[in-house]
């Protein structure tokens, strides 16, 4: 039986599960042989454009749109890290890739926080 989240947890888990019932694709990331799962990873593919999630716990997550034919090593066109909740939600509600807002120009990725990269 799994635990109810506590109230600390909630939003990020709401999160989430919006994110998966929005098509993005959740597999764990593990450690080193033998060492438990170090991080939470997700992608969804979308017409030109590829974004993902990684959440190592509720206030270290990553989320990242790149442009398809830059995916995996390419800059991303948007990029946040931070809470799981904030930066999910932040994805979530970007424009869609050929609308109106949404973003063009590719950005030189952070190296404040680890990269997805870093760990498959």
């Amino acid at each position: 039986m799994v635990a109810p989240a506590s109230p600390e947890e909630a939003p990020h888990i709401s999160a989430l599960r919006r994110a998966a019932e929005g098509g993005f694709r959740f597999r764990p990331l593990p450690g080193p042989p033998g060492a438990e799962i170090t991080a939470l990873y997700a992608e969804r593919h979308g017409l030109g454009i590829v974004e993902t999630i990684a959440v190592r716990d509720i206030g270290e997550a990553v989320a990242t749109r790149t442009r398809a034919c830059d995916y995996p090593t390419g800059d991303p066109l948007w990029q946040r890290i931070g809470a799981v909740a904030d930066v999910v939600l932040e994805l979530l509600d970007l424009p869609a890739h050929d609308q109106p807002g949404a973003p063009v120009r590719c950005h030189r990725p952070t190296t404040a926080l680890w990269l997805p990269g870093d760990l498959c």
